[in-house]
């Protein structure tokens, strides 16, 4: 067998050098340490925004959605207030089933009336809350308010609206006045 020089031998070495895999590489296996790390991390967000979603919950529900009557019942209905308080940039409007509150809200009246008067940048809740008091004492049973906001009203100045009509506080307690609050579309 012949000598091979220094040289070719280095040349040789350098061509048969077995590359050596990684453990993880070497029977195929898939890295998923990248993939739990994800899943890790998607599954503390989901736990932290539940809790987060519990805690800010308003109570609340949307009107709900019924099929048309088939016939006509032998009992009278009952007449609904309908009790409907619109949320808009010049004031709070309450309307019922007889019509829209005029300011002061002992009578109705006709036409583009705003019954609580906005008053610098809020509304007045105070009044808003005196105003379903009155309603409130001539309607003890019923329990509904419909709430409407013109998209435009800040969304705080909705909820404080949700709390002015669910309770009376200007006492020294609280008088429920309608605790089931529906949500309805914005107007404009």
């Amino acid at each position: 067998m012949p000598e091979f020089t220094s040289a070719q031998r280095a040349y040789i070495r350098k061509r048969t050098k077995v590359v050596e895999l990684d453990p993880s590489e070497m029977a195929g296996e898939l890295n998923i340490v990248p993939f739990l790390d994800v899943v890790v991390n998607i599954i503390m967000f989901l736990l932290a925004t539940s809790l987060t979603i519990q805690y800010f919950q308003i109570q609340s529900d949307l009107p709900e959605y019924k099929a048309g009557v088939g016939g006509r019942s032998n009992k009278p209905e009952e007449q609904k207030l309908n009790l409907s308080v619109t949320v808009t940039d010049e004031g709070i409007i309450v309307a019922g089933s007889g019509g829209k509150l005029a300011p002061g809200c002992t009578t109705t009246a006709g036409g583009r009336v705003v019954t609580v008067v906005k008053r610098g940048k809020s509304h007045d809740w105070k009044e808003l809350s005196e105003c379903l008091l009155k309603v409130k004492q001539k309607f003890p049973d019923e329990l509904d308010v419909i709430v409407t906001a013109d998209p435009l009203v800040p969304y705080e100045q909705v909820v404080a609206t949700m709390d002015a009509v669910r309770a009376h506080t200007a006492g020294k307690e609280p008088q429920e006045l309608f605790p089931n609050v529906l949500i309805s579309a914005g107007v404009r």
